[in-house]
Parts: C-alpha cells; sequence; structure tokens
C-alpha cells in the first residue's frame, strides 16, 4: 500500500506559524504594558489642584489585599516585630512572590506618598481642597507673628515680675 504524502506550500505554513506565535506574544505584551503604567496616585501628589480624599482613595484601591513594603521603624522595632523574634534573618527572607516584587517596585512611591500625606493633611479643608504654597506660608507667617508676641509678652511679663520682687526686697 502506497502513502500519499500531502504536501503543504511553505508560506502557508510560515504563515500558520506566525499567526501562532503572534497570538502567543500578545497577552504577554498586554501584561507587560500593564505593568509599567504607573499608578494614578503617584501623578495627583504633584498637582497642586488635586482633591485630598480622591488622592486618598485611588492609594487605599491600589494597596488593598496587597502587601505594603517594609517601613525602617518595622526594620528598627525590635519589640514588636514577629518576624525578627524567629530568627535575625526573619526579616529579610520574606516570601518572595510577583505581589512582593510589586509592593518593592513601588516602595519609594509609597513612602513619597506617606510624607507628602504629613504634610498636607494640616491643609486639607473639609471638601478636600488642598490650601495653595501662598496661603499656607500665610498661615505660618500667622503663627510665627503670635507666638513671637506671645514670647514677647512673656518676657515683659517676667521683667515686670522680677522688677516687683526686686522693689519688694529693697524695702526690707
Amino acid at each position: 500500500m502506497k502513502t500519499k504524502s500531502v504536501k503543504i506550500p511553505l508560506w502557508r505554513c510560515f504563515l500558520l506559524m506566525v499567526l501562532l506565535l503572534s497570538g502567543i506574544a500578545s497577552p504577554a505584551q498586554q501584561h507587560a504594558r500593564q505593568s509599567t503604567k504607573a499608578p494614578d496616585w503617584i501623578a495627583m501628589m504633584d498637582d497642586p489642584n488635586v482633591n485630598f480624599f480622591v488622592i486618598e482613595k485611588s492609594f487605599n484601591d491600589y494597596w488593598k489585599g496587597k502587601e505594603l513594603p517594609v517601613e525602617e521603624d518595622e526594620i528598627l522595632d525590635v519589640k514588636n516585630n514577629s518576624e525578627r523574634k524567629r530568627g535575625f534573618l526573619g526579616l529579610f527572607k520574606r516570601k518572595e512572590s510577583a505581589e512582593r516584587k510589586e509592593s518593592e517596585k513601588y516602595a519609594f512611591q509609597y513612602k513619597k506618598y506617606q510624607w507628602w500625606r504629613r504634610q498636607v493633611l494640616p491643609y486639607v479643608q473639609p471638601d478636600g481642597t488642598i490650601l495653595t504654597k501662598d496661603q499656607q506660608i500665610r498661615i505660618w507667617q500667622q503663627q510665627k507673628d503670635l507666638k513671637n508676641n506671645i514670647n514677647a509678652k512673656q518676657a515683659k511679663d517676667r521683667k515686670e515680675k522680677e522688677a516687683d520682687t526686686s522693689k519688694s526686697q529693697q524695702r526690707y
């Protein structure tokens, strides 16, 4: 019995191979594009007109369910650190995962957000707007003037009290 061989033109094989490979590469490229896009809250911190509550919500949504980066105070806090109690290298042998790598990727931005939040929080209005730098400087100047006035009044009162005590001591 003779077998028939099927002859497929070479260009059809090449076309089929290209289609298969492009189908495999496409999802990988989409994943790479998604992972390179920085979270919204990073860019929002630089915008002076942004609403504080919008940034905070975006930040919390991004980190929801993810492992937070290790803070310096966690490393230095020996008493409350359970990983440190297990052994000296316990802190540094944390589980390696894709989520862990992503949290390390944005660790600096996480710390930058924490610092930004502490700086801005006193100037957040009830509607979420943040006072401008000029308004913040004006408030700081008013507080500085008030402190100087209080110190001057206290110094004046102290001098009057010393003068009164020295006069009363001279009488005796």
